[in-house]
């Protein structure tokens, strides 16, 4: 008996040294990238192409590590290494260590400048445009533009009409009196607490529905994508996620009105993240009347907001975003099948087949929700096939997918939630390379 003891003892102690050596193998990829994300390095930080003052760095920026693409790349494949290992042992780790873990990383990204991306000055411009220079964020592109110095910091002149929701373009609006270094800096905490928040949510959802919160709450906190892109750029995304996870959490509580308000405020920040409110009209067949309240409630308000703030161009968003949907991101599936198929890439005929496979997925998925399957299961299912149909996909949306993949009935759903996130950072790995 003590001799079958020693094996079994090694097995387990070797799991964890392994899902510990994960964690810590994370934070220090994760520094590395913070600390050596310097000015001339465009690919890290879009921003300081034409400038890097001091309070765009951030504390560990410029420690002349010298990393550049290549070395990005590598870091990052190392992050998403650590990830996987991690999440395969997350029955050994401590859950107190693997907590400090990620809200450690989040600390990390917080603290970068904003990584790889330069949006988050398209947000303070679109603030700055509608309360320093009365000029409303939804006006047509052709709306002639004062000099305002964000526009240094951001890899285009301008985006408008805003394609982001009215509820998020308001509440920008309390940014600017910080100006545009408090402006970035606040937002960034602003999206890595929402990204807490939405790991938070994604414990308190699985626990009250008898799955293992730890290793939900790891998928989503740990996920590079999240971290690298999510929080590291300050992208609005996570805002957007954290009121469908709300919404998620209150449905799951009984407090369907709520949770209806909540989606639609995510609609209202980000379009396309309002799509898990579909399904949960589909899957919560005795409480629709609540949700339904709620949402119409939230729906009312919010259309008031806009009226006030933005007048008869308060639907300007969706002029910006159909746009967006004429444009094509090289990575996108649409894209890459129309170029396997010897096609040049997402033709016409292309984004129509794909546009037909999201009506059919979505159909398809309420379908499953209203005859009595998981709601949520079928909300993730929804957002993948956005998320595989859109000709413009980014990085960051698989933000989108995640917590919904982390607290899904179905496993498959997680499994293709990691594939779709794998796609995503081998695809930017290939082009830093």
């Amino acid at each position: 008996m003590e001799a079958a003891a020693v094996p079994l003892w090694s097995a387990r102690r070797a799991r964890e040294i392994a899902a510990a050596a994960a964690l810590a193998g994370m934070v220090v990829a994760s520094c590395a990238i913070v600390a050596g994300a310097e000015g001339r390095l465009n690919v890290l930080v879009p921003s300081a192409k034409l400038r890097f003052p001091d309070w765009l760095r951030g504390p560990l920026s410029g420690a002349s590590l010298g990393i550049d693409a290549h070395g990005l790349a590598w870091l990052l494949i190392a992050m998403s290494a650590c990830y996987v290992v991690a999440l395969t042992f997350a029955d050994s780790l401590d859950p107190r260590v693997a907590v400090g873990a990620v809200v450690a990383l989040h600390a990390v990204f917080l603290i970068a400048p904003p990584l790889i991306s330069s949006d988050v000055f398209g947000y303070i411009d679109a603030a700055r445009l509608g309360t320093l220079h009365g000029i409303n964020p939804y006006s047509p592109a052709s709306t002639p533009l004062p000099h305002d110095p964000v526009r240094l910091y951001r890899r285009w002149a301008t985006d408008l009409p805003s394609p982001y929701g009215p509820l998020f373009v308001v509440a920008s609006y309390a940014l600017v009196p910080l100006g545009i270094a408090g402006g970035l800096w606040a937002l960034k905490v602003l999206t890595a607490g929402a990204s807490l928040v939405v790991v938070w949510l994604v414990w308190r959802c699985a626990e009250r529905l008898g799955r293992d919160p730890l290793r939900a709450a790891l998928f989503v906190g740990l996920n590079p994508v999240l971290l690298l892109f999510g929080v590291g750029g300050a992208h609005n995304d996570l805002l957007a996620v954290a009121c469908v996870m709300g919404g998620v959490y209150l449905a799951i509580a009984g407090r369907e009105r709520l949770c209806g308000a909540a989606m639609v405020a995510a609609a209202a920040i980000k379009l396309p993240t309002g799509l898990p409110l579909l399904l949960a009209f589909a899957g919560l067949r005795r409480r629709r009347r609540g949700l339904v309240a709620g949402a119409a409630v939230a729906f009312a308000v919010l259309a008031a907001l806009s009226l006030v703030a933005f007048g008869h161009r308060a639907t300007g968003f969706l002029d910006t975003i159909r746009s967006q949907e004429n444009q094509v991101a090289v990575y996108s599936i649409p894209n890459q099948v129309g170029k396997l198929l010897g096609l040049g890439g997402a033709t016409k005929g292309v984004k129509y087949v794909a546009d037909a496979g999201l009506v059919a997925a979505v159909a398809l998925a309420a379908r499953s929700a209203w005859r009595g399957a998981d709601w949520i299961t079928a909300a993730g299912w929804a957002m993948f096939a956005l998320l595989l149909a859109t000709a413009w996909l980014l990085p960051w949306y698989a933000v989108w997918l995640l917590p919904l993949a982390a607290i899904a009935a179905d496993r498959r759903l997680r499994i293709a939630a990691l594939a779709l996130a794998g796609y995503l950072i081998l695809t930017r790995v290939q082009l830093w390379l």
